[in-house]
Order: C-alpha cells, then sequence, then structure tokens
C-alpha cells in the first residue's frame, strides 16, 4: 500500500508541477500593457448588482463618479436586488446629482445577481460593458484603461486584476495570499490561451455579445457568473480573451469579515464546480483537489504508520516549489511582498482547507445573503 499510495501521490504531484509551471509561463508571456494618455472614444456602461450593500455604496459611487473618463461616454448602472438594509435609499442620495446614473430595483421574481445583470442590460447602452462588485474599490484610471485596452486590441472579453485589500489581520492575510494564487492562474491561463477563470469584480465585454449571453447565464448556481460568461465566450468561434495586465486596471475587493464568512464564500464558489464545461477548468479543479487530498492522506496514514511521514514533507516542498515562481510574479505585480510569510503556513494550512470546501459545497446548501442557493 506504502509504494502504491506514494507513486500515486507523486504522479499527482509531477502533473501539478507541469500545470502551475504552465502558468508560470503563462503569465511572463502577458505583456503589462501601458495605454498611451490619448482618451478612448467609446461608450462605457458599467454594471454593479447590489444587495444588501449599504455600508460599501458610498465609497464605490464616489469612485467610479471621479473616473477619469468623459461622463458623455459613461454610464453607470446600479441594480438593487431586493435590499433590506437601505441600500436603494442611499443609492439615491449617492447618484441624486450624477446624470450619467442610474438605479433600477428590481421587485418580485426573478431575483439573484444574474436577474440584476440581466435587468441592467436592457438599459445598457455603451460598446463596452464593464462589471464589478458593490464591494469592490476600482482606481480613477480603471474605465480609462479598460477602454483603451478594448478599442486598442479588439477584444471582446477584458479579464481584469483583481486584489483582497485591506488586508490587516491573519485572516485577511491569509485570504489575500489564496485569492492571489486563483488571479495568477486566471492570468497564466490566459496567458498560454487557455483562460479558464475570471475575477467577477473586473470584467469588460463587448456589449452585443454580452447581450445575448447574459441572458442564458446558468441561474442553477448561487455564483460563477464570471466563469460561465468566460464559458459561454469560449464557445463562440473568433472571439478574443485577453488578460489586462496593468496597475491601473486593478480592482481591490475587500476579504471575508470573518472565518465562517470565509468558508461559506468558498463553498458558493466551489459548488459552481458541477456547472464547468471547460475540459482545462475542469482537469485543473479535479488536480487541485487531489494533489491536497493525496496530501492529506499522507498525513493520516503517516501518523498510523502506514506511509512515512517523510513523505508528507516531501510532497509539501513539491507544492510549494511549483507554487512559489507564480506567487511572487504575482506578488511583485500587486505590489504586497510581506504575503511571502503566508506562504508557509497556507501551504500547510491548504490541504485541509480545500478538502472540507470541495467536499462541503456539495452536500450543503449555500446560503448568501439570507438566500438559499443550491
Amino acid at each position: 500500500m506504502s509504494v502504491y499510495f506514494t507513486i500515486q501521490a507523486l504522479i499527482f504531484l509531477t502533473l501539478y508541477f507541469f500545470l502551475i509551471f504552465a502558468f508560470f509561463i503563462g503569465w511572463l508571456r502577458t505583456k503589462r500593457v501601458k495605454p498611451d494618455q490619448k482618451p478612448p472614444a467609446i461608450r462605457v456602461s458599467i454594471l454593479i448588482p447590489c444587495r444588501n450593500e449599504a455600508e460599501n455604496i458610498p465609497e464605490l459611487a464616489a469612485l467610479l463618479n471621479q473616473q477619469d473618463y468623459p461622463d458623455e461616454l459613461l454610464e453607470i448602472i446600479w441594480i438593487d436586488d431586493h435590499s433590506t438594509d437601505g441600500t436603494d435609499v442611499i443609492l439615491d442620495q449617492c447618484i441624486q446629482n450624477q446624470n450619467n446614473n442610474q438605479l433600477v430595483k428590481l421587485t418580485g421574481k426573478p431575483y439573484g445577481k444574474k436577474a440584476a445583470l440581466k435587468a441592467g442590460m436592457e438599459l445598457a447602452s455603451g460598446e463596452l460593458i464593464l462589471l464589478t462588485d458593490a464591494d469592490s474599490r476600482p482606481g480613477t484610471r480603471w474605465v480609462h484603461t479598460m477602454a483603451k485596452f478594448f478599442e486598442d486590441t479588439g477584444h471582446d472579453l477584458i479579464l481584469g486584476p483583481v486584489v483582497l485589500d485591506p488586508a490587516h489581520t491573519g485572516l485577511d492575510q491569509i485570504q489575500k495570499l489564496e485569492y492571489l494564487s486563483l488571479v495568477a492562474s486566471s492570468v497564466g491561463a490566459a496567458g498560454i490561451g487557455r483562460p479558464i477563470m475570471a475575477q467577477g469584480p473586473n470584467i469588460g465585454v463587448k456589449a452585443s455579445d454580452y447581450l445575448t449571453i447574459v441572458n442564458d447565464l446558468d441561474g442553477r448556481f448561487a455564483s460563477g457568473d464570471d466563469v460561465f460568461l468566460l464559458q459561454a465566450m469560449k464557445k463562440i468561434p473568433g472571439k478574443r480573451i485577453g488578460y489586462l495586465l496593468n496597475p491601473d486596471a486593478i480592482v481591490r475587493s475587500k476579504p471575508a469579515k470573518s472565518l465562517t464568512d470565509f468558508m461559506h464564500q468558498r463553498q458558493r464558489w466551489a459548488s459552481k464546480a458541477t456547472g464547468y464545461k471547460d475540459p482545462l477548468m475542469i482537469l485543473t479543479t479535479m488536480l487541485i483537489f487531489l494533489v491536497n487530498i493525496e496530501i492529506l492522506a499522507a498525513l493520516v496514514f503517516g501518523l498510523f504508520g502506514s506511509v512515512p511521514m517523510i513523505l508528507v514533507l516531501i510532497l509539501l516542498v513539491i507544492k510549494t516549489l511549483a507554487d512559489l515562481p507564480l506567487l511572487k510574479t504575482a506578488m511583485r505585480f500587486f505590489n504586497c511582498p510581506d504575503l511571502l510569510f503566508w506562504v508557509i503556513p497556507v501551504q500547510l494550512l491548504y490541504p485541509i482547507y480545500i478538502s472540507i470546501v470541495g467536499i462541503l459545497s456539495q452536500i450543503v446548501t449555500i446560503r448568501w445573503k439570507n438566500r438559499s442557493e443550491s
């Protein structure tokens, strides 16, 4: 049993090593775009679905209304999804003097983020649609940078960088590093021409394509409008999808407030795995889960003497060496070298975390903002 398990674990780790190395090469191949100062001349619509985001709305509204982009070419559409905390009242106050802002209030059914996005698209008049979340914070050059990339490259779908910030506590730092690994893998996969992930707080999509796709987004899941949008775009022949690596395009999103919120959020994200259709995305998800299950199993077997405990250390070292080049490259881009301190702690915790989240996401009903989602 010991020999068979060791060989199996090393095979999975070897495959994982080559996958992450491919993502690393993909990041290096992705050019850091620096658009010129000439302003783009396209109309942009920003869609922001909101549910119970009263504490976040004022800051985001201020940042969006401070964008370095002509007001006549920018419209901001807020969609309130049955909030119960006064989000709609605060939105009315924040945008009352902003002529390029609109507020849509969902009533009755359907509800949820996908329904909100559909309602927003019914009003959108832009050539480029930018999607972000109500708890996110873009820089003042965000719209300009995304629009210029769209105009200069002709990409139909733009994937933008996201970082969790601020990260004051140890839990915040762990979340930031874990999310950084997802973003880095997204950049790397796009860099090798096989995009598999998108980050919901920062997406740009050609309006004519999104108008068609938004009506067909998979509504079975509590999350995943970003990944399912990517999957839908990849099915359309000739569509250009690219990652925009530019500091001005970074959107900052807040980490979960507590460990419970963090675990529920990750369960919600993981629950959409059964809706994946992309072969590389399925392979990546399965390989990450299997590698971490193998490390956890090696620990359990080692405690009972079925395999040598040194095997656990070997597996962790191989996985860490596979992850480090990509993580350090992402840390440099996002200017967060302090996260290097958390790499070892996260590597030790990750097999337990990913196993729990992966299993619970498929057997436990997901609750999000006081709604049960299957």
